[in-house]
Parts: C-alpha cells; sequence; structure tokens
C-alpha cells in the first residue's frame, strides 16, 4: 500500500463514487478500482460496499480506515514540509502564480519586499484566472501558485504542499437600495431567483456559489460573468442584482452604493500558497513565513 492508494480511498470515501474519484485524481474508472480491492485485499477487510453504483456505502471497517488515513496524509503533509528546509536552494528564478489577488491582499508588495532582501533569487509573481495558473503550475511553468482551497481539489496531498496563508468570507454584495440590503444575515433560499453577476468558473468563487445552492437543491440565476471586480459591481446599481465576493479582495472597491452581508451560515475560504512537495526547499518555507507573519500583520492591524 502506498501513499497514493491511502489518497485515493480518502478521494472515494469523500465523494461516494469511483467515477467522479477517479476524474479528481486524474486517473482511469478501472485503475481506481484495482487500486481500491488490492487496499482491501492487503487489510483483509471489506471497507467498500459498490452494491449501489450511484452512491458507494462505507462500512464500519471503512470508517475506521479513513480516519487512520487522514492521520496518515496529514503526518505525510507535516513530513515533507519539515524536510524542505533541509534542501538546498537550486534554482536562480522563482516563478510564482497568483490569481487577481495579489493586490487587494498585499501579496505582490510582500513578494517584492523579500525580491529585495534575497539578491541571488530572482521572484517572478504573474496574474491569470485561477484554472490558468492551476494549469500553469501543473505543467511546470510556475514553481508555486496562490490560489484558494476552492481550486486546489484536484491537488492530491502526496504530490502538492498547500500551506494556508490567510482566510477571508464569501460575501453577498447588494446596491444599497436592494429589498434584502437590510437584513444583516441572508439565506441561500431568499437569493431564489435572484439575478447574479459572477466571476466565471475556475475563479475560486463561483465554485462555492454553486455548491451553496446545490446544498439546499436549488439552482442559481446566473446571468453575467465577468473576470473583473469592477464590472460586476458595475452591474449593480438601479437593479435587484446582487454578486458574491470574497471580502478581503472587495473592500478595495466598495462604494456608498453596495452593502456587504454574510451568509446566514457563513462560508470561509483559505487562500494557499502551493508548491509540488519534493521541490519544497529553503527559500520556499523562508517565503512562506514571510507571507504568513505578514499576513497575520495585516489581519491584526485591521482590526
Amino acid at each position: 500500500m502506498t501513499i497514493n492508494d491511502i489518497q485515493a480511498y480518502i478521494m472515494v470515501y469523500d465523494l461516494r463514487h469511483i467515477s467522479n474519484a477517479a476524474v479528481e485524481l486524474h486517473m482511469s474508472q478501472s485503475e481506481l478500482s484495482k487500486r481500491m480491492s488490492a487496499v482491501e485485499n492487503e487489510l483483509n477487510i471489506k471497507l467498500i460496499d459498490t452494491y449501489n453504483k450511484r452512491r458507494l456505502q462505507i462500512t464500519p471497517a471503512g470508517e475506521t480506515f479513513y480516519h487512520h488515513a487522514l492521520k496518515m496524509i496529514n503526518d505525510y503533509e507535516a513530513m515533507m514540509h519539515d524536510l524542505a528546509p533541509n534542501r538546498p536552494t537550486t534554482r536562480h528564478q522563482l516563478k510564482i502564480g497568483s490569481i487577481p489577488v495579489s493586490g487587494q491582499y498585499n501579496i505582490a508588495q510582500k513578494i517584492a519586499s523579500f525580491d529585495a532582501a534575497h539578491a541571488a533569487v530572482e521572484l517572478q509573481l504573474i496574474e491569470d484566472e485561477g484554472n490558468q495558473v492551476l494549469q500553469r503550475l501543473l505543467d511546470g511553468e510556475f514553481q508555486a501558485a496562490i490560489i484558494r482551497d476552492t481550486q486546489t481539489k484536484g491537488l492530491q496531498p502526496t504530490e502538492f504542499q498547500k500551506q494556508p496563508l490567510l482566510a477571508d468570507e464569501l460575501k453577498i454584495i447588494l446596491p444599497i437600495g436592494h429589498p434584502l440590503a437590510n437584513q444583516k444575515t441572508i439565506r441561500m433560499y431568499d437569493l431564489v431567483n435572484t439575478p447574479i453577476a459572477t466571476l466565471p468558473p475556475g475563479s475560486g468563487v463561483y465554485e462555492p456559489i454553486m455548491a451553496l445552492f446545490a446544498r439546499q437543491n436549488l439552482k442559481p440565476h446566473i446571468f453575467f460573468e465577468s473576470t473583473h471586480i469592477e464590472t460586476l459591481l458595475g452591474m449593480l446599481p438601479g437593479n435587484n442584482n446582487i454578486t458574491f465576493l470574497f471580502k478581503q479582495s472587495v473592500t478595495p472597491f466598495m462604494t456608498s452604493d453596495f452593502v456587504m452581508r454574510s451568509l446566514a451560515i457563513p462560508f470561509i475560504s483559505q487562500l494557499n500558497f502551493v508548491y509540488p512537495q519534493r521541490e519544497g526547499n529553503q527559500l520556499m518555507t523562508n517565503l512562506i513565513d514571510y507571507l504568513m507573519t505578514n499576513a497575520q500583520k495585516t489581519a491584526t492591524n485591521k482590526l
């Protein structure tokens, strides 16, 4: 049994579906099924009941194995993180991709400051749309990426280190005259048939919107998509339209024309610094520590 087998089981457990898990793991359904059978044979116990093909059932033994599997994966990630500072820095250039929030979160400024203190290494920060940042990371064009946790689900922890930098809350942005503007919190049911302007798929915002509606068996009314926050906000005044955006990313664009409201059950997302596990080195961990320390100072100052 390998660490990848354990991660594959966790994905099957979470999705309760072999085909969907195989897509997330970037392997064929037959290969994943063989892996699960091999794990069960090695343990000499049934973990998954496949009688219902639409939704797998996890056996009591499968529940027990799942909790141990999570601990093993967490220990593996911690081990790889602790080993990274011991690897010497061999690169003279570090190209980092980021979703378009580096200005709002002061990430660009922090990386520029870190770069100035490390003359021997050239750091480059490139903003792009989330799905493009992810693909360029997988293609090896980027040595690291700054993306939301909602965009990293397909990255296996045995292959990529995901270090949380900061947390942010998904907010509903409404024009000041909207019928829901006076409510302190808003339920998903309140938004049925409400026209929604949103960032596109791959943005890390679109995905949780769809998931939040689906969780309530509701269908959102998406009428407009744009990659620019200013354009989304421009669609709101004078209408009953709304948009969803993360608090810190939209705050610089807020005016008296808009109000910001929380969901009845708040949705919190992590902004992650992601890099290939086996390429972590002292420079990478020093940069992460620098970004995290400054992120905490920024959050404290805002409080």
